[in-house]
């Protein structure tokens, strides 16, 4: 199996948030209450759920850390909303082929059936929902085991065109020192998106 890229957009205000992935070569993971979207964990249903199904769900949901990544490094939206207006970075990275990552799934939210039962699993597919406004993050989820980070291999970091120029000459040296094989990449307009089908297809 070959593996995928994905990419982390990131702006340089918190740098040592950008050099904690490129040294450490780690992502952080975090809960779904703390992302941007407050729709998140969502989930519908046509049916009376027990209210101690309801409650497992939550519990399970809480439980639960990932970090979210782009299938796409050339998205002019995921530059301006997520890297700063092309002031900050996208840093490409592989995970492990055994790390559970899930496609994000857009439009309505996750529909629970009662039969069902509710499973750390189940939990996980509500959270790879997302409402379709959302779909130009084309986004993939990566679930944590235990603890706050997952490892990585930096593959590419590409600085966006309004880069500063001290950080960005920082940064080059920090990379070229510690993960020299890392490709150092200038994002252009030469590089704009054209959507294509997912490149990564999991289950959800």
């Amino acid at each position: 199996m070959i593996l995928l890229i994905l990419y982390k957009f990131r702006s340089l205000d918190n740098f040592q948030f950008v050099l904690d992935i490129l040294v450490n070569q780690r992502m952080y993971t975090a809960t779904f209450d703390t992302m941007n979207d407050p729709m998140e964990g969502f989930y519908t249903s046509d049916e009376d759920i027990p209210q101690a199904s309801l409650e497992a769900l939550e519990k399970h949901q809480k439980s639960l850390k990932f970090c979210s990544l782009s299938k796409y490094s050339n998205n002019p939206l995921m530059w301006a909303h997520y890297g700063n207006g092309c002031r900050g970075v996208a840093i490409g990275v592989e995970f492990k082929e055994s790390e559970d990552m899930r496609d994000v799934n857009y439009g309505s939210h996750s529909h629970l059936i009662a039969s069902k039962p509710t499973t750390i699993e189940r939990a996980k597919d509500v959270l790879s929902f997302k409402a379709d406004f959302w779909q130009y993050e084309d986004e993939i989820r990566v679930f944590a085991g235990k603890g706050n980070f997952i490892p990585v291999k930096v593959k590419e970091l590409i600085f966006g065109e309004r880069v500063d120029r001290t950080q960005k000459a920082l940064l080059k040296k920090i990379v070229q020192a510690t993960s020299p094989s890392v490709e150092i990449i200038e994002w252009d307009d030469s590089m704009l998106y054209v959507h294509s089908q997912p490149v990564y297809n999991a289950e959800a």
